[in-house]
């Protein structure tokens, strides 16, 4: 019981040591005009891919008073809706409201609704910014193939909300 109670005790100390003052690690920076002037469809692959994104902010009641921060889904697919090669990837997000843009890497998820399909590549960022909902943004999403990375945009993608 004693070294239950003591490697309890343990790993308390050790999680309140965490040290928090690494920032979180995301994409380079990459200027503005750059991002905006990215491509609404790439030839990759031997296909032409775009990309379409789902955006949100929950207030549901459960939620913070002021909500939780933004969720971004990436779709990526071929413009005849063949399917996708499987050595497109897409590893990183930038979504710009006005001069302000939020970067972050993205990541595949177990639920069953974010599966690929074989038609398309689905992707996802979670703990953006609070900012409103029911406005547009750009998107733009670094693509990757064989070592390679191009920038793939979306414009005027709305960020919703759940109530």
């Amino acid at each position: 019981m004693r070294i239950i109670v003591i490697s309890f005790i343990l790993s308390l100390f050790f999680i309140s040591c965490k040290d928090d003052s690494n920032p979180v690690e995301v994409p380079k920076e990459i200027p503005l005009e750059t991002l905006l002037a990215a491509p609404e469809t790439l030839s990759v692959a031997g296909q032409n891919i775009f990309l379409s994104t789902y955006m949100w902010r929950d207030f549901m009641p459960i939620s913070p008073p002021d909500g939780k921060p933004l969720i971004a889904i990436a779709y990526i697919g071929t413009t005849d809706s063949t399917d996708i090669s499987t050595e497109i990837d897409a590893d990183a997000i930038y979504v710009m409201k006005g001069n302000e843009i939020w970067r972050t890497f993205l990541h595949n998820e177990d639920y069953p609704s974010f599966q690929n399909p074989p038609r398309r590549l689905i992707k996802v960022a979670r703990d953006g910014p609070k900012w409103q909902t029911q406005i547009l943004v750009d998107v733009v999403v670094n693509v990757t193939y064989r070592n390679n990375n191009y920038l793939l945009k979306a414009k005027d993608q709305f960020i919703g909300e759940t109530w």
